[in-house]
């Protein structure tokens, strides 16, 4: 009997260890964006899908980097699509969700909008509609999806 026990004991533990331990992706960006607007109905959650190499990429992720500082309810979750084959599926099924095609990176989605591409010219209408969402809240297509993930 006590064998039985320690037996039991370990496979759980084993079991608690691997599910920590497992990186799955797509679980885990649309859970953490669950846990967050939980907590704060104003959160902001950007997906920014990008390559790395990307010259577009690396234009938009120093302004990504400062609005996350001036701007404490959004947060940034960066995917690199290139060289991970999960986070390139990941980009597949969210650009499905948003009803376009995953055709390029950089590719941002903020509550209902997505942007393609990146020039300094996209900052001013990308941080415009930050700032409205941490203002006023924003739906995205993606909390639907999560709900039915529940």
């Amino acid at each position: 009997m006590k064998f039985e026990n320690t037996y039991t004991i370990i496979m759980i533990l084993a079991l608690l260890v691997v599910a920590g331990c497992s990186n799955n992706s797509k679980s885990s960006i649309l859970d953490s964006a669950v846990v967050d607007t939980d907590k704060n109905p104003n959160k902001v959650i950007v997906y920014f899908f990008f390559g790395e190499g990307c010259p577009h990429c690396s234009a938009e992720k120093p302004y990504l980097q400062e609005w996350a500082e001036k701007y404490p309810e959004i947060e940034v979750k960066y995917f690199e699509t290139w060289s991970n084959k999960e986070n390139a599926a990941l980009f597949q099924e969210v650009a499905g969700i948003y009803g376009i095609q995953a055709r390029g990176v950089p590719t941002t989605f903020i509550g209902e909008k997505n942007w393609v591409g990146f020039s300094s010219s996209m900052a001013p209408e990308i941080e415009n509609y930050i700032k409205d969402c941490v203002e006023n809240g924003c739906e995205s297509p993606l909390d639907d999806f999560e709900q039915r993930l529940n």
